[in-house]
This record gives structure tokens, C-alpha cells and sequence, in this order.
């Protein structure tokens, strides 16, 4: 009997792990990301950051010196949360809002990206178990932090990669 228990067990757990499995979407770094959105027509990235982080700190785009230019129309703003009276909350229009952008391109490959990769691993997450093929941009837009708290150690701007501010070309 309790041999029997233990094989049921490990046969349940093995089941977990493997629907588990199914939905582990892939990582990218952000010069990965920067490779596959200019080089595939069915690649973009997908900032999940709010609007002011997205016009304030800056997003992936053209820059002052025209670097960057192949981005254009391959990256969007659609923050799956928003703030309210200073507080992060779900934006219950994300999905929503993803499913209008992409309706008519079935075969896109949506790479997430906000701050540092926590934000957009989530609604990785979320889209992938919706059918939507996702990759998470690990470092995101401006990286982790160094031992001084500044955010110095990696992410699209670190890395030198080309981004821009409210519309306007910026160089760093």
C-alpha cells in the first residue's frame, strides 16, 4: 500500500511538473531583445511599465543620433498596472488591451519588458497562459541595483541601447 502511494505520489508530481514546464517562457537580455525586435517582423516589445515611467525614464526607441530607428512600430506602452493614489495596482485592462494591439498578428512574439523584470516575468506569465507566445526581457529597462542602490548594474539603458524620452530623440 505504501509502495502504491508513493508511485501515485511521484506520478502526480511528475504531471505537476511538466504543466508546470508548459508554460516556462523563455528569458532574453536586453541586447537579445534589441536583436530579435529589429531583425523579425513578428517580434516586439511589449513595456509593461506605467505611462509616466515610460515618457519620464525613457523606452526603447530612436535617439537623438537616429540609433535605433529600426524599433519603430515594434515597441508599445501597455502597462499591466497603473497607479492610483500612488499605489501600483492590476490594470484590469491589460489583457484587453493586449488582445486589441495584436488581434490581427497571430503570430507575433510579444518580449516583455519594465524595469528590472519582475513586472514583466508576471504578465509573461499571464499572456503565455492566455496562448500568446512570450519572452521576458530579464533586466529590463533600467537593470538591478549596485551595492549603492543605483541602478548601474545592467538593463536596455546600461547596456547602451538605444532609447528615447516623451517622444523626443535622446543621446546619453
Amino acid at each position: 500500500m505504501k509502495k502504491m502511494f508513493l508511485m501515485v505520489a511521484m506520478v502526480f508530481s511528475l504531471t505537476l511538473v511538466a504543466a508546470a514546464s508548459s508554460l516556462a517562457f523563455d528569458n532574453v537580455t536586453p541586447s537579445d531583445a534589441y536583436a530579435l525586435a529589429t531583425s523579425s517582423p513578428d517580434f516586439y516589445i511589449v513595456d509593461v511599465r506605467t505611462i509616466a515611467e515610460w515618457q519620464w525614464v525613457g523606452h526603447p526607441g530612436k535617439n537623438k543620433a537616429g540609433e535605433g530607428a529600426a524599433l519603430e512600430g515594434k515597441v508599445v506602452n501597455i502597462s499591466s498596472m497603473i497607479e492610483k493614489k500612488g499605489v501600483l495596482i492590476d490594470n484590469k485592462r491589460f489583457l484587453k488591451d493586449v488582445e486589441e494591439r495584436f488581434q490581427d498578428n497571430c503570430d507575433a512574439v510579444l518580449i516583455l519588458m519594465c524595469r528590472s523584470g519582475g513586472r514583466s516575468a508576471a504578465a509573461a506569465a499571464l499572456l503565455e497562459a492566455k496562448g500568446y507566445n512570450v519572452l521576458n526581457m530579464t533586466t529590463g529597462f533600467e537593470g538591478g541595483t549596485d551595492a549603492n542602490g543605483y541602478r548601474t548594474k545592467n538593463g536596455w539603458k546600461v547596456d547602451g541601447l538605444p532609447y528615447t524620452f516623451a517622444g523626443e530623440g535622446y543621446s546619453k
